[in-house]
């Protein structure tokens, strides 16, 4: 079972779940009528700025012995990685405002991620929040804020969402990366934060 939630916990990462956002985003209704090409630039942009540009500093850290894991196990050795994060979340904000002209709710729940980062990484500094519950759970609240926004209920989709986010907090907790207090809190935060704009803006 070690082997199951360690493949769980490297599937649904943080890294990647602004891009599983933006796929499912890209293959709603409303999006239906734009060109091929943007959507593929808006699901490769994604990618690169919250996915593969954050990783480069723990592939890095990882080859030098820096750090023991991808996971970054030890709260002391996340402090640059989540900075460096932070600084191409705000470039992937800026690709998807002047680059692609989403609307402002879409731009807003990508700042509120970015936003999430710093908080997640201020906390991270006294105790260890999951990032991994974070991800998710931004994921989740920028899923259940479309919805609620376009008045589209994907019933089957949001069940699913929230049995993978189960099965995630309980691969954290069962693997001893997190208690789960630190798996709510990181859930709890980014979820909050991201379903927000969705609302107000």
């Amino acid at each position: 079972m070690k082997n199951f939630y360690k493949i769980t916990s490297l599937i649904f990462q943080p890294l990647l779940m602004p891009f599983f956002g933006m796929l499912m985003l890209m293959n709603m209704q409303v999006f239906a009528v734009l060109p091929t090409t943007w959507k593929l630039i808006s699901i490769s942009g994604t990618l690169v700025f919250t996915g593969i540009m954050p990783a480069v500093p723990i592939l890095l850290m990882l080859r030098k012995g820096e750090v023991k894991d991808l996971f970054i196990s030890k709260k002391e050795d996340r402090t640059f990685p989540y900075l460096f994060s932070f600084v191409s979340y705000l470039f992937w904000v800026f690709f998807l405002w002047r680059t692609l002209r989403m609307p402002y709710f879409i731009v807003g729940m990508g700042a509120a991620t970015t936003i999430s980062i710093l908080l997640i990484t201020t906390i991270n500094l006294k105790w260890k929040i999951s990032a991994h519950l974070s991800g998710i759970g931004g994921l989740l609240g920028g899923v259940f804020g479309v919805c609620y926004r376009l008045a589209y209920n994907p019933l089957w989709l949001l069940i699913a969402l929230l049995a993978i986010s189960a099965l995630v907090a309980l691969s954290r907790i069962e693997l001893k990366a997190h208690t789960p207090g630190q798996t709510l809190a990181g859930f709890s935060l980014a979820f909050v934060l991201v379903f927000l704009p969705a609302v107000l803006l």
